[in-house]
């Protein structure tokens, strides 16, 4: 699956492929976004955090899936103000 990182050690977004996981041999299994193959400091901030976005634009609907690590000594994200850690959409 492709994604937009939102890196706090880059200073531009970047596309990065997240892993997933199934929950079974079959081929109509649920599948499970792995965000830890993506999100650093690992041991620093070991919980990912994720919420839901629903954008209206227009006649259009966009749903997104947030993805981020938040914790007071996660390095600053230049991209993201006051907001410290990863973010992956």
């Amino acid at each position: 699956l492709r994604c937009r990182l939102y890196s706090a050690s880059c200073c531009r977004p970047r596309q990065v492929a997240m892993l997933t996981r199934c929950a079974s041999l079959s081929l109509n299994a649920i599948h499970y976004l792995v965000a830890e193959s993506v999100l650093q400091d690992a041991a620093l901030q070991p919980y990912v955090h994720n919420c839901q976005i629903t954008v209206h634009k227009g006649r259009h609907t966009y749903h997104y899936c947030i993805f981020f690590k938040q914790h007071c000594r996660l390095r600053a994200n230049p991209m993201l103000g006051k907001f410290r850690g990863d973010v992956v959409v």
